[in-house]
């Protein structure tokens, strides 16, 4: 029936007439609706209702009478302080106007404390990531010249192996790579010895005020402050604990990923992100990714975790598919599509795009919320993008630029000085430093956030390998493995993020390979966590595929 033919319908029909209500326990006529039951009822029943309401009333009426007067036998047994207490409370009960002054005053009172402790508490956080972030810094250097001393003991051994035997072939090699890396020898003792010197002129501020704060928390804790701290601390673990400790770390960074599955796409994947919260969005009928206040009653709930995708040659969108690839959607996003994707970075529903000139934040849906442009004299084209929870990070050629999630502002420009040459790309976080891959010398490097300092560059003597092929992407888990992907070495590299030694790898080195666990070009990887075990996902370009490897 068409809208004109109901139209003309209700006006020639006069409207039925509505039925009388029935009582709900009789079935009389209902004379009102009764105020416990909200019910109708007759007559009868519901003056048993009304009376109800009014036995409640009188109830409440002699609670009320009894909380305000003041009892005679409590003024009998209490002595006159307790007496004259009780009576000021009940002048507070009687006199609403009290009571709401005297809460004003006590939150009042809470905002004042609150404030003094968020005062507090900044100072602390702030001299904390002075402090600890020296430290790591001067840590990390040390270790990296600790580990270049045995670099060079080995050296010494298998120099002495060398010549015992007479072999002047392997007597030459060993002689020209420790040639080669004396310079990054030279360089890490030299980068040492600075940090060293910094942290030792702010020694003597630091545990000054270390021990002010060890002061303060003794008060806090009800403790005296000549009290011995000693005896509160800790049981110092045995250098046996300690050892025990590293190893089972280390047997945990041994423990490989095997192939899981593989996921087939219609084109050639590229860089990858991945969204632990997809709540509050949803996939329409066509297949992309909306807002779920804006979809119809038909929309698919979209999955979580899911693995965001770029393609090698751009579309008008990114791909969003769960890690098994049963759900794969579209996320239209407003960029510039006629411009290269140099990165993805995703942080809980915001999804950072760099491309050359900006970086666009958008939401799932593809909606633009955001337009960063590091405007830095001598930083060129965007080349890789990645972050931590505060701030993102954008590399091109010897430089990091770092912005605030929070303000969107530019915090800091890092400059590898001892890189001019460099042409920095991806980048992921570890441990409050920044592993970023140079295309230009096939190394990945780690740059210490806090002292903007380089600190080591992988691979190094210990990691097993000469160089990284032809590297296009990193990507660290949670047991602090660095994944690196090797595109002409159709491999993926699992090093320790710490020093680059080399755990296992994925994939045949220098050898192509279309099935399972081989890649016929590694690019995009991505981790992802929130199941029962890490998950490794890796863009193999070449063969329009995503592997999955997991925990054995």
């Amino acid at each position: 029936m068409s809208l004109g033919d109901s139209s003309d319908s209700s006006s020639s029909d006069a409207p039925p007439a509505s039925p009388t209500p029935l009582c709900i326990i009789c079935d009389q006529a209902a004379v009102g609706v009764a105020p416990f039951s909200r019910c109708h009822m007759c007559s009868q029943h519901l003056s048993v209702d009304v009376a109800n309401l009014f036995k409640l009333k009188e109830e409440v009426d002699e609670l009320l009478r009894a909380y305000s007067q003041e009892s005679q036998e409590s003024q009998d047994s209490q002595c006159a302080a307790d007496a004259a207490g009780r009576a000021a409370l009940l002048r507070h009960r009687q006199d609403a106007e009290s009571l709401r002054r005297l809460a004003l005053d006590i939150q009042q009172q809470l905002q004042e404390v609150n404030h003094k402790f968020d005062l507090v508490q900044q100072h602390i956080d702030s001299f904390r990531s002075r402090v600890t972030g020296q430290l790591s810094g001067v840590l990390e250097a040390v270790r990296v010249c600790e580990r270049d001393l045995e670099d060079v003991s080995s050296y010494k051994q298998e120099v002495a192996t060398a010549e015992a035997a007479g072999d002047m072939a392997e007597l030459l090699r060993l002689v020209q790579s420790m040639h080669e890396s004396l310079g990054d020898l030279e360089a890490d003792f030299e980068r040492s010895e600075r940090l060293l010197r910094d942290q030792s002129d702010n020694e003597e501020l630091q545990l000054r005020l270390l021990g002010q704060l060890e002061r303060l928390v003794g008060i806090c804790a009800g403790r005296s402050e000549e009290g011995d701290w000693s005896r509160d601390a800790a049981v110092t673990a045995t250098s046996e604990e300690i050892d025990r400790d590293i190893a089972a770390q280390r047997e945990r960074l041994l423990e490989p990923m095997v192939f899981s599955h593989d996921v087939k796409l219609d084109d050639d994947p590229a860089l990858l992100a991945v969204c632990s919260d997809t709540s509050g969005f949803v996939g329409n009928l066509s297949g992309r990714v909306v807002p779920a206040d804006s979809a119809g009653d038909c929309s698919k709930t979209l999955p979580q975790p899911c693995i965001i995708a770029s393609f090698y040659l751009n579309r008008d969108h990114l791909l969003l598919l769960s890690v098994n690839g049963s759900q794969k959607l579209r996320c239209h996003c407003d960029i510039d599509w006629k411009q290269c994707i140099r990165g993805l970075h995703c942080d809980r529903q915001l999804l950072f795009i760099a491309q050359d000139d900006a970086v666009t934040v958008t939401d799932l849906s593809g909606r633009k919320v955001r337009r960063v442009r590091p405007h830095i004299e001598g930083f060129g084209a965007i080349s890789g993008i990645g972050g931590n929870a505060a701030s993102v990070f954008v590399s091109s050629g010897n430089k990091i630029a770092a912005f605030s999630k929070a303000t969107w502002q530019i915090e800091t420009v890092i400059t590898l000085s001892q890189l001019p040459n460099a042409n920095l790309h991806s980048l992921t976080t570890h441990d409050n430093c920044i592993l970023v891959a140079d295309w230009k010398h096939n190394q990945v490097h780690r740059v210490c956030i806090d002292t903007q300092q380089l600190v080591a560059s992988f691979p190094t003597q210990r990691s097993g390998l000469q160089r990284f092929a032809d590297l296009l992407d990193v990507a660290v888990d949670s047991r602090g493995r660095l994944f690196v992907s090797e595109c002409s070495g159709y491999s993926v590299r699992a090093v320790a993020a710490d020093d680059g030694s080399l755990l296992w790898t994925l994939g045949t080195p220098g050898e192509s390979g279309s099935g399972d666990g081989r890649f016929r070009g590694p690019w995009g990887l991505a981790v992802v966590t929130g199941g029962p075990h890490e998950q490794l996902v890796v863009a193999d370009c070449p063969a329009d595929r995503l592997q999955v490897f997991s925990a054995s």
